[in-house]
């Protein structure tokens, strides 16, 4: 069963159109604000997007493989970034239950590391992202809370992707969470 959602409904047309994996289910789906309730918990009758199979699977427990390139966002300092800051990008839902995870909550690609810590909590992540959360020092307190086991992956220049600027890896690791044991990010 494949499942695929993304933010903007034009995407979900273009995947649609060019025919990009026929079997799967599209739906259009904001991760980082939909289903989220005021005191944090998920709950998929608020907006009803989530298809009924994939939250049969995740109520069942089932392996799920959660393949993802998020956004890159985050909120600047404002301090000689000009119109380059930022500002509020990180105000989601999601945000609002990183209180122990300090700085990272700032960062869009770490809350979406949150929620699904928080809905699958033994998925398997394949991610394509910055390599902040596994060495920033700012996000010392997000990787305190966060499980997962490392499985395997590789890093590439960001400069192999079409329109980031600056130089920095980009790594597409994998890893198994397990939210219920603390297994702390010693290496890569």
């Amino acid at each position: 069963n494949i499942y695929m959602s993304t933010l903007d409904q034009a995407d979900i047309d273009v995947m649609r159109a060019t025919k990009t994996c026929v079997a799967a289910q599209r739906f259009q789906y904001d991760y980082l604000n939909d289903d989220i309730t005021d005191d944090g918990k998920i709950d998929y009758s608020l907006t009803n997007k989530v298809p009924q199979g994939l939250r049969d699977a995740i109520a069942a427990g089932k392996k799920i493989l959660v393949l993802i390139n998020p956004p890159y966002g985050e909120t600047g300092s404002g301090i000689g970034k000009g119109d380059m800051n930022k500002k509020g990008v990180e105000q989601t839902r999601i945000n609002a239950t990183m209180v122990k995870e300090g700085y990272a909550s700032k960062e869009l690609f770490v809350q979406f590391m949150a929620r699904i810590a928080k809905e699958l909590p033994t998925a398997t992540l394949a991610m394509f992202s910055t390599l902040k959360y596994v060495n920033a020092p700012t996000l010392a307190k997000f990787r305190a809370a966060w499980n997962a086991r490392y499985l395997g992956g590789f890093v590439v220049h960001n400069q192999a992707f079409d329109g980031l600027s600056g130089k920095f890896p980009i790594g597409f690791l994998v890893w198994k969470t397990d939210q219920n044991s603390k297994m702390p990010i010693t290496e890569i």
